[in-house]
């Protein structure tokens, strides 16, 4: 388990390279793989809130991705005491504005927490 008091679990599926379209085909054909990694990697660390970071010019993987999280916390796989255990383990969804800069982690986490990474010319 990883140090810390709060510890978060983040996917990056904002494809900033540009012609990459890996990421919206798995959101888009199997979002329930993704959600199901990030609950691994959730227990493994022992975190409890899972990020998705999603470009918005991907309206159906975004679509498909938050009706799996419906579903994944219909089937109590997300949420709180998953299976009647003590892990609890839930996934937001951020959007992105398709940075290329949010491939690096500080300018990621800072768009998921709502701010703007400055360039400085």
């Amino acid at each position: 388990m990883a140090e810390g008091k709060e510890k978060y679990v983040v996917c990056n599926a904002d494809e900033g390279d540009p012609g990459a379209f890996m990421d919206r085909s798995i959101l888009e054909g199997d979002p329930h793989c993704v959600i199901e990694a990030m609950i691994i990697a959730g227990y493994a660390i022992g975190a409890s809130k899972g990020y998705i970071y999603v470009r918005a010019e991907y309206p159906i993987a975004v679509q498909r991705f938050g009706k799996a999280i419906e579903q994944a916390r219909e089937y109590g796989i997300l949420g709180e005491n998953i299976w009647g255990t003590n892990f609890s383990f839930d996934i937001d969804i951020r959007l992105g504005a398709g940075a290329f800069v949010c491939g690096e982690e500080t300018a990621l986490l800072e768009s998921i927490e709502g701010r703007s990474r400055k360039t400085k010319a």
